[in-house]
């Protein structure tokens, strides 16, 4: 009897860590999503001929611990290279990998699986994008667990303001990253030569909040 209650005693303890160390992973963000975050930080990875033929990738991606990210990437194709860059949100549900790009309005949903300590690998489910290849898949590598704070956009500064190609894209970066807020007011700004608008909020607890907005891709050409 009393190696069984050690056994039993056992058995709760690996269950009640294992579920511990589970939840520890993941970290609730204001808007109600999850991110895991095992998945911040900066990431390098690449491909050669899974989206289009005969064309490599290679990226550079900044997750942010507030659920925003920043890709980098080019691509090169019969000697010339093209350098992109994107910006958006992400988060996780289960298995299930969502990377929402703000440009596009598109999400693209992957199964990631966690290889070891510094890789993770990311099946894709479901993209409005085309690929050559069906079963895309590709594998990241953490290259830093800290991101350039001059890097980050989090739309807080003028030197942090995201950039839009659209007004519509301002709303949907406030929707995804202020639950509940109220809008206060917008204004157009001029900072070091450059448009900006700024939306100012006020949270559901009371705590005003203005974001920034980079609109020089378009203001002033139509």
């Amino acid at each position: 009897m009393r190696k069984q209650f050690k056994f039993l005693v056992l058995l709760s303890f690996i269950a009640i860590t294992f579920s511990s160390c589970s939840t520890a992973k993941l970290t609730t963000l204001t808007n109600g999503k999850q991110i895991d975050n095992r998945l911040v930080g900066v990431w390098k990875g690449s491909e050669t001929g899974q989206q289009l033929a005969d064309v490599n990738k290679e990226w550079e991606m900044e997750r942010n611990s507030d659920g925003t990210f920043n890709l980098k990437f080019k691509t090169i194709s019969e000697g010339i290279t093209d350098e992109f860059e994107e910006a958006g949100n992400w988060w996780v549900k289960g298995s299930t990998f969502y990377e929402y790009h703000t440009d596009s309005d598109n999400t693209d949903t992957y199964k990631y699986t966690a290889l070891k300590k510094e890789q993770v690998k990311f099946k894709m489910l479901s993209s409005e994008v085309n690929f050559e290849e069906g079963n895309y898949t590709f594998i990241d590598t953490k290259i830093s667990k800290e991101i350039p704070k001059s890097s980050k956009k989090d739309g807080l500064s003028f030197e942090t303001a995201i950039k839009v190609k659209d007004v519509k894209e301002e709303y949907i970066y406030v929707r995804n990253n202020c639950e509940n807020c109220q809008m206060l007011g917008q204004s157009l700004l001029q900072h070091e030569g450059k448009a900006y608008d700024k939306l100012k909020l006020k949270k559901a607890n009371g705590e005003e909040i203005s974001f920034y907005f980079d609109i020089s891709s378009f203001f002033g050409k139509f």
